[in-house]
């Protein structure tokens, strides 16, 4: 929560006082938490804190348990590296990396992701050996992304707060995603209500949605 004489400020703003972003495209009414996930530690690139279409904004207000560390390498994510690998598992696809799917997991106690474009997430896991050396895995079958508003480098990519969810779907089978699933389909809807029609035609939408259960 911001402070009450800022989050003044963000309202008088047009802008939602919890999660910073503007009150026509802030899913923070949709958002609910997800009971019994694993501990899980974001490590998000200082570019993708004020993208208003970044997904772990929603994703933290769903998971409020998940620690989020800002940076690229060095001292901002010391929290996490100095303790070692021990429990860690990192999901970031690289040569040495397994399929989560069929991977033997039961050693990894908390879970790793990377906030970013493709490019500066592998810039972050470059430049920090300690990343370098966590058991890795990566998606084998993973779900068509809905994330509709932002161009990705290859066809199979997700959304942080989709990664998250697919993430959370094979190592907890059973647990109920439905608020980060529904919180992710008000911020597509949402954003694109806002678009001018020349701009949705951009990202391959051609019409707007005006609800969060439609789907293009």
């Amino acid at each position: 929560m911001i402070h009450r004489h800022w989050g003044d400020l963000l309202l008088r703003a047009g802008l939602c006082p919890y999660c910073g972003v503007h009150q026509r495209i802030c899913v923070c009414d949709v958002c609910g938490p997800i009971e019994d996930a694993p501990p899980l530690w974001a490590l998000q690139h200082p570019t993708e804190v004020s993208r208003s279409k970044g997904t772990l904004r929603l994703a933290q207000a769903c998971l409020p348990s998940m620690k989020v560390l800002v940076g690229e390498s060095g001292s901002c994510f010391e929290p996490l590296a100095s303790r070692g690998v021990g429990g860690l598992g990192l999901v970031f696809p690289h040569p040495g990396s397994e399929p989560l799917e069929s991977a033997d997991t039961t050693g990894v106690r908390e879970w790793v992701v990377l906030d970013g474009t493709w490019r500066k997430a592998r810039r972050m896991f470059l430049s920090n050996p300690w990343l370098q050396r966590l058991p890795a895995f990566h998606f084998r079958h993973p779900p068509a992304s809905g994330y509709h508003i932002r161009k990705a480098p290859r066809a199979d990519s997700l959304a942080t707060a989709e990664a998250l969810a697919y993430l959370l779907a094979v190592v907890r089978p059973g647990l109920d995603l439905g608020p980060l699933e529904r919180a992710m389909a008000a911020l597509v809807s949402r954003q694109l209500a806002v678009m001018p029609t020349q701009v949705r035609g951009r990202y391959g939408v051609s019409r707007r949605f005006d609800e969060p259960g439609d789907e293009p």
